[in-house]
């Protein structure tokens, strides 16, 4: 499970303007509060939308779960990744630092 794995990342990243902004897209309040608290994730997480008002799937072309994007002060997406594994987290972060 990604989310858990990213905390770190923010964690050790966020002093240099480093931010995480996690999507649930399920739609489940309830549950995602609950994973929240149990993971003691403290970077922002936000439900998304449907229809029109899906705004993940709309601006950034998301069709799967998880979708990693790491996107510049510019808005610009400097780096895509579909999928999360044990292990993808050290290529993350080698991408994190490369561009802050």
């Amino acid at each position: 499970m990604e989310l858990p794995r990213l905390q770190p990342l923010y964690e050790k990243y966020r002093d240099q303007g480093f931010e995480i902004i996690a999507v649930d897209g399920k739609r489940d309040t309830e549950r995602a509060t609950k994973f929240i608290e149990e993971k003691g994730l403290t970077y922002t997480m936000l439900e998304n939308a449907e229809g029109d008002a899906e705004i993940v799937g709309n601006l950034f072309k998301v069709r799967a779960y998880p979708s990693s994007f790491l996107i510049g002060r510019d808005g610009k997406v400097m780096f895509f990744h579909l999928g999360f594994e044990e292990g993808d987290e050290v290529h993350l972060e080698e991408e994190i630092q490369s561009l802050l």
